[in-house]
């Protein structure tokens, strides 16, 4: 889950990445599975943090976070 807005997302972001904001995510926890693995991520790992623990607050189990953000994942993907 890409937690970062929209313009960012568009920009760039992994592959089959479901884009919804930080600022969103409350207002659509109920389009979720909670039973199905997340894996959250912003640009450096802050926002992305946040959104694991709103959703590990919501009985979501299997939340993980991209440690560094896309702009770790996106160096390490270069050639």
């Amino acid at each position: 889950m890409d937690s970062r807005v929209n313009e960012q997302y568009a920009a760039g972001h992994l592959p089959a990445a479901q884009n919804i904001p930080h600022a969103d995510l409350r207002d659509k926890l109920d389009r979720l599975d909670p039973s199905l693995p997340v894996i959250t991520y912003c640009n450096k790992g802050v926002t992305g943090n946040a959104t694991q623990n709103i959703l590990l607050n919501h009985n979501f189990k299997n939340v993980y976070n991209l440690s560094g953000g896309f702009q770790f994942y996106d160096a390490t993907t270069e050639d």
